[in-house]
């Protein structure tokens, strides 16, 4: 684990929401490359450190692996909120039962427009 890894990973870890490339370049406190940064994410995703997800044609964004989470996603100003309640796992015993599925894991999130966006319109 490389310097730059450690503190990519401090940097997810430490955060309440995901974050993408940017944002977290915007965080290193000595600024590498930019494809450090990539290359940080690409081998903390593969070793299973962080996960990724991208909100339709949205850059990824990464969040630690320790927490379960969920997402909301404003389609207006791109602000993501996380929630931990989580309602998937009727779904995913009726998902093993009737498809024969082994399910390892789960992506949730909702689109939409938040308050401060929906007041507006």
């Amino acid at each position: 684990m490389t310097k730059w890894r450690k503190e990519v990973l401090k940097i997810i870890q430490k955060s309440d929401k995901p974050l993408n490339a940017e944002d977290i370049y915007r965080l290193v406190e000595h600024k590498p490359n930019f494809s450090t940064i990539y290359r940080a994410l690409n081998y903390l995703e593969k070793a299973e450190f962080v996960k990724s997800i991208s909100f339709g044609n949205t850059p990824k964004y990464y969040y630690s692996n320790n927490e379960h989470r969920h997402f909301l996603y404003c389609l207006k100003c791109g602000k993501i909120e996380t929630f931990d309640l989580c309602m998937a796992q009727e779904l995913e015993n009726k998902v093993k039962k009737n498809f024969m599925f082994e399910i390892f894991d789960h992506i949730f999130y909702f689109k939409g427009l938040c308050k401060n966006c929906s007041e507006r319109r």
